[in-house]
């Protein structure tokens, strides 16, 4: 698979879950247990990600959840929220601090 097809598969609702949950560092028990799903299951899913993605371990996948779903969420939480980005000035827009002295050129 090229990293290209890697980029393209997107993960069901209950995997980003099984996901998110992994990157917060649970353990299967506790997945289960959020979930309301038996330990057996939490492990098929897990095995199904790892095949899916072809990773090799837990933190793999805490990584690629980190990579592709957390700056999504976190872009619809601010909008849920009503705040927007961060307006930022351009850097000639902004003044210099003038209790801050310069060393001379």
């Amino acid at each position: 698979m090229s990293p290209g097809q890697k980029d393209s598969i997107t993960p069901t609702p209950r995997e980003r879950e099984l996901m998110m949950l992994i990157a917060r560092g649970l353990q299967n028990k506790n997945i289960a247990y959020e979930l309301k799903i038996s330990e057996n299951t939490v492990r098929a899913h897990i095995g199904n990600i790892m095949r899916k993605y072809h990773l090799q371990n837990r933190t793999q996948i805490a990584i690629i959840y980190a990579l592709k779903t957390v700056p999504l969420a976190l872009r619809r939480d601010l909008t849920r929220n009503g705040a927007g980005p961060a307006t930022v000035k351009p850097p000639q827009a902004l003044a210099p601090d003038p209790r801050v002295p310069t060393a001379p050129e």
